[in-house]
């Protein structure tokens, strides 16, 4: 059964531009190589996540997630099983004052919620526009 999880969270305060790109980096390759779909955003020291996958694989990921000393405040928005995947893939990415307005940065973050059911396409919309909108 497929499942999904969203959630948000805050970033530890000495983690660098740098390091958080090649993060950012690092789990888009790795969640692809293992088949979990979604995207992750980081913003002003917070992170967006919407993810995808087998149920009690992505449960297993979340508990890594949420025991990952880079971040704190692990708050799940959504937790449900789903019967059509929203997304192609697995992206991540920087929300920034320009690129929210971009509208091919949005295609890319709200696209894929179109394939989502109507119940958690409202959830995950409502979030990503916060998300989006308080973004410097």
């Amino acid at each position: 059964m497929r499942y999904t999880i969203c959630y948000v969270s805050t970033a530890i305060e000495n983690l660098e531009q740098e390091k958080l790109e090649q993060l950012l980096q690092k789990w888009k390759e790795k969640n692809n190589d293992e088949g979990f779909k979604g995207i992750l955003l980081y913003s002003e020291g917070n992170f967006f996540q919407v993810l995808e996958g087998e149920k009690r694989q992505l449960l297993e990921l979340f508990e890594n997630i949420r025991k990952d000393k880079r971040h704190h405040s692990v708050i799940q928005i959504l937790g449900k099983e789903i019967d059509q995947t929203g997304y192609d893939g697995y992206d991540a990415d920087f929300v920034t004052e320009k690129n929210k307005y971009s509208r091919e940065a949005m295609e890319r973050y709200y696209k894929p919620l179109d394939g989502m059911d109507v119940q958690t396409k409202e959830v995950a919309k409502r979030m990503l526009d916060v998300f989006i909108e308080t973004s410097k």
